[in-house]
């Protein structure tokens, strides 16, 4: 968990240092962003991508579990949810983030879900650009809401089957702590 966090802030040095004020002081706090990945690694919903020598090499959690107000039910019946993807610097640049699409989708195909959705930072124009470079395709931008994340994606996973029926699965809301 230590090391997810840690990614989490380099990141945001990275993000900031490119002008963006993604993750600013609107974001989740360090201890906040750790309850919410340490829920998510006990649900067994957050992965590690490793390297060919099994050094861990980046990190995407795949779940059911929206931040309220974002997707509508039929939309999220349909869909597994992709959050907190990250790189850590020293690998950008190496294709991680796209195998790591590549393994949610396998995922969700495996599970009877028909699309990969996700939600963006609003004025972080590179990183939608970044999603759609991969498939994902702009849905719409939620107006009003509590998170500066409610720019929504999606990508129709490839070779879906209807006839698949995966895990029937009961996500546990999950709320940060004050809201």
């Amino acid at each position: 968990m230590d090391l997810i966090t840690d990614w989490r802030w380099e990141v945001t040095d990275w993000i900031h240092s490119k002008g963006s004020d993604q993750w600013d002081s609107t974001g989740l706090s360090r201890d906040e962003f750790q309850r919410r990945i340490s829920r998510s690694i006990e649900a067994g919903e957050t992965w590690l991508a490793l390297d060919n020598s099994g050094e861990p090499v980046g990190t995407i959690a795949i779940d059911l579990v929206p931040d309220e107000g974002l997707w509508t039910g039929d939309e999220l019946s349909k869909s597994y949810i992709v959050h907190r993807m990250m790189v850590p610097r020293s690998h950008a640049g190496q294709g991680i983030g796209k195998e790591m699409i590549a393994f949610a989708e396998d995922l969700a195909r495996s599970h009877g879900r028909q699309y990969l959705v996700l939600d963006a930072w609003n004025t972080n124009k590179s990183l939608h650009e970044y999603y759609e470079s991969l498939g994902f395709k702009y849905v719409r931008t939620v107006s009003d809401h509590w998170t500066p994340s409610a720019t929504l994606f999606e990508k129709e996973v490839s070779n879906y089957d209807p006839n698949v029926k995966g895990p029937d699965i009961n996500p546990t809301p999950f709320k940060d702590k004050g809201r």
